[in-house]
């Protein structure tokens, strides 16, 4: 029996455990050890000298005055810094004056970074030197934009409907509902109006297609593309991650192509093939540590363990769950006479948001946490509470070991399955198509 199991908590950084003598691993998801992987600014260097889809990079800066440089938020992996650091480097070279270029982050609807996050995330020297715009989905002066061919109409962040030229710096990862995060994402919800960001997620959230590993046919995938066309990104850079957490290419090109290969590349390094249900899915939310995207840890381990058996979900947030998600958890529960499950088909039904004052990713938590599978499942977290764990719909446990021995007691003999790094698997089983 080995005894070297592990989840990630970062990417450098691992707990170890044991498996009591009755269990049977039969899926350690480890990551592949590959040959030495390049610098992210090598990777960047690379990906504009050869991009998918599109004319080389420089030749389509040709007649550009204005540049948006769109870049995902502080909830997502991305070395958004290294990355930019580079293609700001190319674009002065090229003779952009940094007047001429602003960097949009795509907050869609979540909570706009503090200075120190914004200048760990975009590099103290592009927030001293360029123009930095966090994206607000409810300011008055977004720009609206037909969607040819639907009738309808989105509004987007002012600065990157003025850009003649748009970059978008995201990364391709298992999404619970639109298959794969990252590439038309950075456009709708991240620089989209609030009341679209909200009717296109609540009407799609709950599509059969709608889960993690699957584009085609997924609506909630195809909205965000159709407004990404409509919008125009005329240069799409996407990261692809392996089972650590590392980035190990960088693609760059057309929003379709681009994306395409990641998303292809993607379900080459993180799929994984099961044939059938375990009794116990032992897993990392990593790489979710912002509050309540933890609830994207466990879409895999939801897929493949068995409604009789349980999850032990190790979450390594940064932060405490904020006070005001775990209201709103009570919140639902009061407005729905404790029936929140009944309650929230009949909004989704609607197309209507469960909490209509709040942001959407709470709306979309909320939906994960009260739909998902009644899989018993027992949090360990250093920031959440015993209380605050309950609220979430969880057992609580004060550490790795202790939950795996309460495990043990009900489920003695159980088929396991370790998920070193929850949110970094597509699971591929034999009971549902699971593909892209």
């Amino acid at each position: 029996m080995r005894k070297d199991y592990y989840l990630y908590l970062g990417q450098d950084k691992k707990t170890y455990f044991n498996l009591p003598a009755g269990w049977v691993p039969l899926h350690f998801v480890e990551a592949e050890e590959s040959a030495e992987v390049p610098s992210i600014e090598q990777m960047t260097r690379e990906a504009l000298l050869k991009p998918r889809g599109t004319p080389a990079f420089q030749t389509m800066l040709s007649g550009v005055k204005q540049i948006a440089i769109i870049v995902d938020d502080g909830t997502r992996p991305t070395p958004v810094a290294k990355v930019l650091g580079v293609l700001l480097s190319h674009l002065e070279e090229s003779g952009f004056s940094r007047e001429n270029i602003s960097i949009v982050v795509a907050i869609g609807t979540h909570e706009s970074m503090k200075q120190e996050a914004l200048e760990a995330r975009l590099g103290s020297v592009a927030v001293s030197r360029y123009k930095v715009v966090q994206h607000n989905a409810q300011q008055s002066d977004l720009v609206p934009i037909q969607i040819p061919g639907h009738g309808r109409v989105v509004k987007i962040n002012p600065e990157v409907a003025q850009a003649g030229f748009k970059v978008g710096i995201s990364s391709v990862l298992p999404h619970p509902m639109a298959g794969y995060g990252g590439g038309p994402k950075i456009l709708m919800p991240g620089i989209s109006d609030f009341e679209f960001i909200r009717e296109h997620h609540m009407t799609h959230v709950i599509h059969p297609r709608s889960v993690a590993g699957v584009t085609k046919g997924n609506p909630f995938h195809e909205g965000c593309l159709q407004v990404a066309r409509a919008v125009g990104l005329d240069f799409s850079i996407n990261c692809v991650y392996n089972q650590k957490g590392q980035v190990i290419r960088i693609i760059s090109g057309s929003l379709e192509m681009a994306f395409a290969e990641a998303v292809a590349l993607c379900f080459e390094r993180l799929g994984h093939r099961f044939t059938e249900k375990v009794d116990v899915t032992i897993t990392s939310s990593y790489p979710h540590t912002h509050g309540p995207q933890i609830m994207k840890g466990l879409s895999a381990p939801d897929v493949v363990t068995k409604e009789t058996g349980a999850i032990l979900l190790v979450a390594p947030v940064g932060a405490p769950i904020p006070a005001e998600f775990l209201n709103s958890i009570h919140v639902i529960k009061k407005k729905s006479h404790n029936k929140p499950v009944a309650y929230i088909k009949d909004a989704l039904s609607k197309g209507m948001a469960i909490l209509p004052d709040k942001a959407i990713d709470y709306n979309m938590a909320m939906t994960s946490m009260f739909l998902r599978p009644k899989i018993r499942t027992i949090l360990v977290s250093p920031l959440i509470s015993r209380d605050e764990a309950k609220t979430l719909g969880f057992e609580y446990s004060t550490s790795l070991e202790e939950g795996i021995g309460l495990l043990e007691r009900s489920c003695p003999n159980a088929k396991v399955a370790i998920f070193p790094s929850g949110g970094l698997i597509v699971p591929i089983t034999a009971w549902e198509r699971s593909g892209s």
